[in-house]
């Protein structure tokens, strides 16, 4: 069996020599490239192969050309590829558990960056959302406007990759309230007749408390309906 990685075409192995040079020479993010003229007579093939070679490297953004720069090496965006693919109809049940799996330990691993990070400011706007939400009524919350709150905690929290990737992963989330609805109401119904529904109010009001334990246990609380969908063996 083939590996995955296996270079198997020119424009593959001139792609794989390009990045192998730019390790090489240790270049980062704003260093010169030689360009296509150089690379063929480097590498000893045609130009069409290094052009295409080259595009896909700008693709992946690796490299960039640039104004009386040429041809520069480019920090990737790292999440550009999964944003492009990333629909939740063509995941499996057990991949969208696997997400929302990874959003639980997301929001409670960063509870630390919130405290240490959050500002009057922010508490203000977070006021803001939550009496929106108050308004509209938390039962009829749609998931992009329950998010608001999230995406707001998560951009306290500091982590540009992790807000990011919240972004990426929302529409993964709409759709699992949207098609595991049978799911998550009793789920929420048991929570509600227990007395153990936490609503962003709370969350908030733990914030401005500065209780660090009551909001992380709350927030645990907050997303159980999550935890029994991602252990749910059905």
């Amino acid at each position: 069996m083939k590996d995955m990685f296996t270079v198997t075409t020119l424009p593959d192995k001139i792609e794989s020599e390009i990045v192998k040079y730019i390790k090489n020479n240790k270049l980062v993010p704003g260093d010169s490239l030689p360009n296509e003229i150089e690379f063929v007579e480097m590498m000893g093939v045609s130009r069409n192969v290094v052009r295409e070679a080259m595009s896909r490297l700008r693709m992946l953004g690796l490299i960039q050309t640039r104004p009386k720069r040429g041809i520069v090496v480019t920090e990737p965006p790292l999440l550009n590829g999964l944003r492009k693919v990333l629909d939740p109809s063509f995941l499996s049940v057990n991949t969208i558990k696997e997400m929302m799996g990874m959003r639980i330990a997301l929001e409670i691993g960063i509870t630390d960056f919130i405290f240490t990070n959050v500002t009057n400011e922010d508490i203000e706007q977070l006021e803001i959302i939550v009496s929106r939400q108050k308004a509209i009524g938390v039962n009829t919350l749609s998931v992009e406007e329950e998010m608001l709150f999230h995406s707001k905690i998560h951009e306290i929290a500091g982590n540009k990759f992790i807000l990011q990737l919240n972004g990426i992963m929302q529409p993964t989330f709409v759709f699992a309230k949207e098609n595991y609805d049978s799911h998550f109401r009793p789920v929420n119904l048991k929570l509600k007749e227990q007395n153990k529904i936490v609503e962003h109010a709370d969350l908030l009001q733990f914030i401005k408390d500065g209780s660090k334990d009551k909001y992380q246990n709350a927030i645990k609380l907050h997303l159980y309906p999550y935890w029994e969908f991602v252990y749910n063996k059905q």
